[in-house]
């Protein structure tokens, strides 16, 4: 078994790593235990100040597929970079050191793509969260799409399948295997300032160049949420809003490739540019329009709400709120409670047609969740017309003069 193994071929498989102390072991077991054993594991300390450094040598030691790189701090971009310059797999993918993978993962992900001889495979994940697992997929089905499955299937809907917060083809980076040229091209053109987004300024580019893609929706990876502390910030710093313009770019610039798919290309990356901006600069998107509460079209000034979403964009939905006094928040409700923040559980919504309010709004930036929670006010019942969803159709006016 172990000489059928060695004559697979080798996956490169980067793990940059930052003040991981409280995870690395967990990640690095899980991707140093695959059932797939022609790996190497490219570790990049980049800079941590904490035990990880120590730690991934440590591994490294007991295990000679295991090597490390240290480097100064230069964000995750640039740990991406000097991890897949040293990759010498024919195929590569990423972990990141807070999350762990399925035993199995790479044995079924290299069985696809050397079965169908094609450029990505991509997969589900499981999303962790206040002790929550929820499993997400890309809605594109399932199958083997050669050349013109991509350019019919898949380009039209791979950034935005319809409805709002939801791609065709995800945009996260860790869930897929890629041929490592292909990798290697589209993530030297990422910029190292990008600190939002950077998965989708490569996935993208990747998903427009590749020859044939292979979907499966089954789940081994686990993206685990940590709660941060800051997720009540606000104002977001210039050097973030050139990040957002390098992303835009890029995938601009990859579109300019498919003369054909340009105007259904640019219309979706407009969509993902707001998905991107309403999670981490919703200030820049967020505001009174003409005494709407711009992009939610059906919310007047002066309507008392109901929050659903205690997540970052419910956070920061919040606090815009409260700041402008734009619209009264009577509730606000999570599944998850938080008294600290003074977010209900959303049992609490039971009692809501005891309250006075005029809208809810869903303030939570993942599709399927989002679908979740719809179904769950009608349920209680909650007339449809009192129930608000960011409008996913934005003139791409409103974003150029933001990002270019």
């Amino acid at each position: 078994m172990q000489t059928r193994q060695q004559e697979l071929p080798l996956v490169s498989i980067i793990i940059p790593v930052y003040n991981a102390e409280p995870y690395i072991r967990r990640c690095l077991d899980s991707a140093a235990r695959q059932t797939y054993k022609n790996i190497e594991l490219i570790v990049v300390d980049d800079g941590s100040t904490d035990a990880s450094a120590a730690i991934c040598d440590e591994y490294a030691q007991s295990d000679k597929r295991i090597k490390v790189i240290h480097k100064a701090n230069g964000g995750l971009v640039s740990a991406r970079k000097a991890g897949i310059i040293q990759a010498a797999g024919q195929y590569a993918a990423y972990l990141d050191d807070d999350d762990w993978i399925e035993p199995h993962m790479y044995e079924d992900l290299v069985r696809e793509i050397t079965k169908h001889r094609a450029d990505i495979v991509t997969s589900g994940l499981y999303r962790e969260y206040n002790g929550l697992t929820v499993q997400e997929h890309d809605y594109v089905p399932e199958g083997a799409y050669g050349r013109k499955e991509i350019e019919h299937n898949i380009m039209p809907v791979c950034m935005d399948w319809g409805d709002f917060y939801k791609a065709g083809i995800n945009m996260h980076l860790y869930n897929k295997l890629f041929k490592r040229e292909l990798l290697v091209r589209n993530q030297r053109n990422t910029d190292d300032i990008v600190t939002w987004g950077e998965d989708g300024a490569v996935v993208y580019p990747c998903v427009l160049e590749a020859e044939k893609i292979v979907i499966t929706h089954r789940c081994y990876y686990h993206y685990c949420i940590r709660q941060n502390s800051n997720s009540m910030a606000w104002a977001g710093s210039q050097r973030d809003l050139k990040g957002y313009r390098a992303v835009y770019q890029v995938i601009r610039n990859a579109i300019e490739n498919h003369k054909k798919q340009k105007d259904v290309l640019t219309a979706q990356l407009n969509s993902l540019m707001l998905y991107l901006l309403l999670i981490k600069e919703p200030q820049l998107i967020i505001r009174e329009k003409q005494g709407i509460l711009f992009p939610f079209s059906n919310i007047r000034a002066g309507e008392q709400v109901i929050l659903y979403g205690g997540g970052r964009f419910g956070c920061a939905l919040y606090r815009f709120l409260s700041e402008t006094r734009l619209c009264p928040v009577v509730l606000w409700v999570d599944r998850c409670e938080n008294r600290k923040k003074g977010i209900a559980g959303s049992r609490k919504l039971k009692e809501a047609k005891d309250l006075r309010f005029d809208k809810i709004i869903i303030s939570v930036l993942d599709g399927k969740a989002a679908d979740e929670i719809y179904e769950e006010l009608l349920m209680i019942p909650i007339e449809k017309d009192k129930i608000a969803r960011a409008d996913c159709r934005v003139s791409g006016n409103e974003l150029l003069g933001i990002l270019e």
